[in-house]
């Protein structure tokens, strides 16, 4: 029996054709579904913020820490006070913006009012803030929340944002290996010093999982950094189980906490 090897090569009208039902029903779902303001929810022209929103955004660009991406007032690119007195067990991290009242509000929202259709912007924002961290990653690994906590709160903001990372890039997406293992206190209103203590041996690897981490480049996601020390925990935990890199994605990211 002779073997027929069919092929398919698309012509310029048909692939006209392919673009203008495309469009049209990009169109209708626009028209049947509006964009929306992901914060305050007014009408918009395309997905992300409107207008009045948009300006009240601090957003993070350089000048800043080479390591933690703490935005400066100066110059140059150098390394903040924290770091230099300690480096992180991360090997960069970048932010998408300042976590001020404004900003705080709104991730709120996403992180505590059911708003998960939040995650696809806020995840877009990380991407175009860090592209190039994540397109040399390996794999994207998602601050687990312990397991008590997610029972109550329904869903993890950092898995959400994981996820959508995962499918803008390509790059492998596994919630599985990094496990919140001890339940902790809520950071927020802690000193820097007690913030590093309430987390100290609270996060674990999953033998069944660890030879994933194994000479790769990390990507660890979570929705706002503020001393870092989640951030650094986690990055301990990775690279004693392997990884050789970390780099911490957040969407937000407090100026300094004592």
């Amino acid at each position: 029996m002779n073997t027929v090897n069919f092929s398919i090569n698309m012509s310029t009208a048909e692939i006209f054709l392919f673009d203008r039902i495309r469009n049209f029903i990009s169109a209708l779902n626009n028209f049947c579904f509006p964009p929306v303001c992901c914060n305050c929810k007014e009408f918009v022209d395309t997905e992300g913020l409107c207008p009045e929103c948009w300006k009240k955004i601090k957003w993070i660009s350089d000048p800043k820490c080479r390591i933690c991406g703490a935005p400066f007032e100066t110059d140059a690119n150098l390394l903040c006070l924290s770091c230099l007195r300690k480096k992180p067990h991360f090997d960069g991290a970048v932010a998408v913006f300042r976590y001020d009242d404004f900003s705080k509000n709104m991730l709120l929202k996403f992180k505590h009012g059911d708003a998960t259709y939040m995650a696809r912007q806020l995840a877009a924002w990380i991407y175009r803030a860090a592209e190039t961290e994540i397109k040399k990653s390996d794999i994207i690994i998602p601050v687990p929340i312990h397991f008590l906590k997610r029972i109550k709160r329904k869903y993890n903001q950092s898995e959400l944002l994981a996820m959508e990372l995962s499918k803008l890039s390509g790059v492998l997406y596994e919630p599985r290996i990094l496990r919140k293992i001890k339940s902790t206190v809520q950071q927020e209103g802690l000193s820097r010093k007690k913030r590093l203590k309430n987390v100290k041996g609270s996060f674990g690897v999953q033998a069944a999982y660890s030879h994933l981490l194994e000479g790769k480049k990390v990507i660890l996601a979570d929705d706002v950094m503020t001393t870092g020390a989640t951030a650094n925990e986690c990055s301990k935990v990775l690279k004693k189980h392997g990884a050789t890199e970390v780099t911490v994605l957040t969407v937000a990211r407090v100026d300094f906490v004592a």
